[in-house]
């Protein structure tokens, strides 16, 4: 790893986090677009957001596969503008208009988001000291709520401005735009490219170091009920408080804004209270806890709601639902063995994209047979309160603990 400690090592390090976060943003705001922009363009019913949301995650899951191989290949920077690329092209088949292509969207639109953390740790690395490595890392990713910022508070601006087909061609835009200024961190970053693409992985490895200990067995199933949770919240809270609590679009977005940015608030706070307390299992029962309670409290709004409670509900459904990532990441690479922990972490993240994948659909389909949002809301309570069951009595199965390899963190 080179690290440098002087000024201008700094100043390259934070160009560096810049242009990464920069990426990360923009890539996860083309993800969430159509999901935002659904009350607004024709045809879109409820089922048809989550199957969108679906069909973009099992892409991104092929797109992590061949992450890794791109990366090598490629190099970090051009993997990295090879999925904004094709984030661009999938907003443009949207902006098209035509139902067909839609699905053909949402699977571009994953394969694009899949090898973006890959390339982004691979760039990171380089650049940052082992003291600033989780607050380095945690602050990149909160490119993930400050993606679905952009997206709450520009999108239905633009589209009441212009069109829901301007605002996808804006975001478009702005991907080829930070594309384009990434290029010059290639010098430094891609050198190393082969210049051949493969994909190659040991799956065995992947899941079996996961599945051997109960405590991370615990933890990837909590990681696939959350991020059901998360999903089911970044997908469908615009249609919920346009098309059911009756809130105007502008206000909805400005709402749904709220939630994001409690996200992203709650990724750094979180982490730093498992760091204090030194129970990252004891902060995510917390969180399952506040999840389950703001999920109730949302499944219960209406249009006598005014703005205040509405912004106080949905800043708790944000920073719990949205900020939960960075403790599961963090007690996941704690509990992994020796040397593994980036094994181990791709077995665990499997899990939680199953849950990215089922989650929406499922939700939505429960929206459809009861007719109703705020019944789902209140059904997906249940999901963090069995959270709570599986960190209490999964937290005591045999398994490595060592905390002291400072390797763990990457």
């Amino acid at each position: 790893m080179t690290v440098a400690a002087d000024a201008p090592g700094r100043r390259r390090a934070a160009a560096t986090l810049t242009c990464t976060l920069a990426i990360q943003v923009v890539a996860t705001a083309s993800t969430l677009a159509f999901a935002v922009l659904s009350p607004v363009i024709p045809g879109v019913g409820l089922a048809s957001v989550g199957v969108f949301l679906a069909v973009v995650y099992v892409g991104g899951m092929i797109g992590c596969l061949v992450g890794a191989g791109l990366v090598a290949g490629t190099g970090p920077v051009r993997a990295s503008q090879l999925g904004l690329l094709a984030q661009a092209v999938a907003l443009g088949l949207l902006a098209t208009g035509e139902p067909q292509v839609r699905l053909l969207a949402a699977l571009v639109s994953g394969l694009g988001y899949g090898p973006i953390t890959p390339a982004s740790s691979q760039i990171l690395i380089r650049t940052t000291t082992p003291q600033r490595m989780g607050f380095v890392f945690s602050l990149k990713q909160t490119g993930v709520p400050l993606g679905g910022l952009l997206a709450g508070a520009a999108l239905p601006l633009l589209a009441a401005l212009w069109s829901w087909q301007a605002a996808l061609g804006a975001l478009a835009l702005l991907a080829l735009a930070v594309a384009a200024l990434s290029n010059g961190q290639r010098r430094e970053f891609d050198t190393a490219a082969t210049g051949r693409v493969s994909i190659a992985g040991n799956w065995r490895q992947l899941f079996g170091d996961v599945l051997a200990d109960g405590r991370l067995r615990s933890m990837a199933a909590v990681s696939l009920l959350f991020s059901a949770c998360q999903l089911s919240v970044s997908g469908y809270l615009m249609v919920f408080l346009t098309a059911e609590v009756g809130i105007g679009l502008a206000q909805a977005g400005m709402i749904y804004a709220v939630t994001q940015g409690a996200g992203i608030a709650g990724r750094i706070l979180w982490g730093h209270l498992a760091d204090l307390t030194g129970s990252p299992r004891g902060v995510l029962i917390l969180l399952a806890v506040l999840m389950s309670a703001s999920a109730v409290a949302t499944g219960l709004f209406t249009a006598q709601w005014t703005l205040v409670p509405l912004c106080l509900v949905s800043t708790v459904l944000g920073a719990t639902a949205i900020g939960w990532n960075g403790v599961y990441l963090g007690e996941v690479a704690r509990l992994a063995p020796p040397g593994r922990v980036a094994s181990v972490t791709g077995g665990a993240l499997f899990f939680t994209y199953f849950g990215v994948v089922s989650g929406p659909p499922a939700f939505g389909y429960l929206a459809q047979r009861t007719n109703s949002l705020g019944l789902a809301y209140l059904a997906l309570a249940a999901v963090p309160a069995l959270s709570v069951a599986l960190l209490l009595w999964g937290g005591g199965a045999k398994g490595q603990t060592d905390a002291g390899d400072p390797t763990r963190s990457l």
